[in-house]
């Protein structure tokens, strides 16, 4: 059979900004944000490469290298990209090494040899970017988001007590790992509300007001709580017009509910959401990620699915005694991602409010039954694993819509 490709030229790579931006927003922490260098993020899967990050790759290489390359090379097409419906390369795959598929040019201590040994710039793009994602406005301002699936970004999530807030930079850093990032980034921001699409200014406005709620000494899940009623009062009816602007958009107001036993309901559904051997399979699928405790007692436990199945004793024993002391890491991780531009749940706003409640109710649930397998109270350091874990678990996972509860989200 004979192959015929078609090299589109990448849509991003056009869109790759050489000239500084007017500003780049990011958490204030990630300025300090930096690769632990353990190949957390090298292993599990098979590195997909663009052509650009192929070719590239091939030229920094010494001449005898380059064959190897291509061992193990799988091509991912795309089907009738092309008026002629020709199929188009996506990218390129290098096969993993061993057991646990790590990418052949990690090294065994966990560093990159191809970043030792040539610099950052010879790396593909996505291994620059990861874990950060960004985003594009109109108007050129950019924006930089660290996934805190990265145990790196958790540490730095954890560096203080101090509430988190927003950093605006001029131009770029002076940084090369933060000011690649800022040239890679092409997507275009966005968030909806329903079918509306919600104007930049008021999203701005919406993430800020978010951010500034955990700044309030209180427990993060009353902080949810005046966020979800907020979120949930964000509502359009039938007759609202097509196009608005930020002046007619639904003012965003965070302040307590009344009654907030519904929103304690929403939030104990979460937690009980899952099934305790699927979230016990992901917690050992993620455990290449945990550097904060050993997991090795987590992961080897018979008992783990137990406590996760059980996990109001677990609960009541070892995580809510230490309800103060996790406070400030809890309360910052929630305003780093209600600081993001919310586009999880395709872009609605208060599906991404949601979400972001099930992410905190499933590091509860997790947190708990970690303090019941290894018989100690949930520390910072055993939190910040079960906040990576519930990351990895959503990131992981394709949960359809209707087999999770809702609440911001439930009015249609």
């Amino acid at each position: 059979m004979k192959l015929s490709l078609t090299v589109v030229p990448s849509p991003r790579e056009a869109q790759v900004g050489t000239e500084p931006p007017p500003s780049v927003q990011l958490s204030e922490p990630m300025r300090r944000f930096q690769c632990n260098q353990k190949g957390c993020c090298c292993s599990g899967w098979d590195i997909p490469f663009r052509l650009e990050d192929f070719l590239r790759l091939h030229d920094r290489l010494p001449e005898s290298e380059r064959g190897t390359l291509t061992h193990g090379l799988k091509l991912v097409l795309e089907q009738g990209k092309t008026p002629e419906g020709e199929q188009v390369l996506h990218s390129m795959k290098l096969d993993g090494a061993g057991d646990d598929r790590a990418c052949r040019f990690l090294e065994s201590e966990g560093g990159c040899n191809v970043h030792a040994r040539f610099g950052l710039s010879a790396l593909p793009d996505l291994c620059v970017d990861f874990p950060a994602f960004g985003y594009r406005h109109d108007d050129g301002r950019v924006e930089l988001w660290f996934d805190p699936v990265c145990p790196e970004v958790i540490e730095q999530l954890g560096e203080s007590d101090a509430p988190l807030r927003l950093f605006q930079q001029q131009g770029f850093f002076g940084d090369p790992g933060l000011d690649l990032r800022v040239q890679h980034t092409s997507d275009r921001i966005g968030a909806r509300l329903g079918q509306y699409t919600v104007p930049a200014a008021a999203l701005d406005q919406i993430r800020a007001a978010s951010v500034a709620a955990f700044a309030v000494d209180r427990p993060p899940w009353q902080t949810l709580s005046a966020l979800l009623h907020a979120f949930r009062r964000l509502h359009l009816d039938d007759a609202s017009a097509f196009e608005f602007s930020a002046f007619e958009f639904p003012a965003f107001e965070v302040t307590a509910p009344e009654d907030p036993r519904p929103f304690v309901g929403f939030l104990a559904d979460c937690i009980a959401a899952h099934g305790p051997d699927l979230l016990a399979a992901s917690l050992i699928r993620y455990q290449r990620f945990i550097w904060s405790i050993d997991p090795k007692p987590l992961v080897g436990s018979p008992v783990l699915a137990d406590h996760l199945r059980d996990w109001q004793p677990a609960f009541a024993q070892w995580l809510a005694p230490q309800e103060d002391a996790l406070r400030p890491l809890q309360a910052r991780w929630m305003a780093h991602r209600f600081g993001t531009p919310m586009v999880k749940g395709r872009g609605d706003l208060r599906e991404a409010a949601d979400s972001m409640v099930h992410l905190y109710g499933t590091s509860l649930r997790i947190a708990a039954a970690m303090g019941a397998v290894l018989q100690r109270p949930v520390d910072r350091e055993m939190y910040k694993a079960a906040i990576g874990a519930s990351e990895f678990f959503y990131r992981s996972l394709h949960l359809p819509r209707e087999s999770l509860p809702w609440f911001a989200a439930s009015r249609e």
